[in-house]
């Protein structure tokens, strides 16, 4: 069972990376990332249109490229700095024989596959988010693997196939808008 210690650990290096110049990419990642990135910075609208860094090319991810001296980048966050927001430990499990990953918050790989996720984040959303604020906040919780993460989400399935078959029309739309674009620089 997690201390208020172990929360005010995790909430002081969350909140210290989010206000931190990387901080802001985050407000890009939706789902609980966006939604905790939120929670932490208040100027989250303004901070959204805030130029990449220069090191995009490195933290970064390639959208699209025209040829080999274009291409589309996005700001992105490291597994690392993910892992951060969603507060995950490694601990050794109850016989002591193993190692596992537990979290104060869903994974994004946790959430997107959820039935909560329906491509945007909803009312039943921030519902669930609030609740879990609060029994966080209280120490009324209890952190999950990622796989515990996934029963605990489930909700809806068909949310699921709707929001992985707007993924798909949107990627065929994007596609199809982007092979008519050519990149300058």
């Amino acid at each position: 069972m997690p201390t208020f210690v172990d929360l005010g650990v995790y909430v002081q290096h969350r909140d210290a990376f989010l206000r931190s110049s990387r901080g802001h990419v985050a407000l890009f990642y939706g789902g609980i990332v966006g939604r905790l990135a939120r929670l932490v910075l208040s100027d989250f609208e303004d901070l959204a249109c805030v130029d990449p860094s220069e090191d995009v090319l490195d933290t970064g991810a390639r959208v699209a490229s025209g040829n080999d001296k274009e291409a589309l980048w996005y700001e992105a966050l490291t597994e690392e700095e993910i892992r951060l927001i969603c507060g995950v430990y490694m601990v050794e499990t109850e016989d002591g024989q193993q190692l596992k990953y537990i979290s104060w918050w869903p994974t994004p790989t946790a959430f997107w596959s959820s039935g909560l996720n329906t491509g945007w984040w909803n009312a039943n959303c921030e519902r669930w988010f609030v609740k879990r604020l609060k029994e966080t906040k209280s120490l009324q919780v209890k952190l999950h693997t990622y796989s515990e993460w996934k029963n605990k989400l489930r909700f809806s399935t068909a949310a699921h196939k709707v929001n992985m078959k707007n993924d798909e029309l949107s990627a065929k739309y994007l596609a199809a808008r982007l092979s008519n674009t050519h990149f300058r620089q």
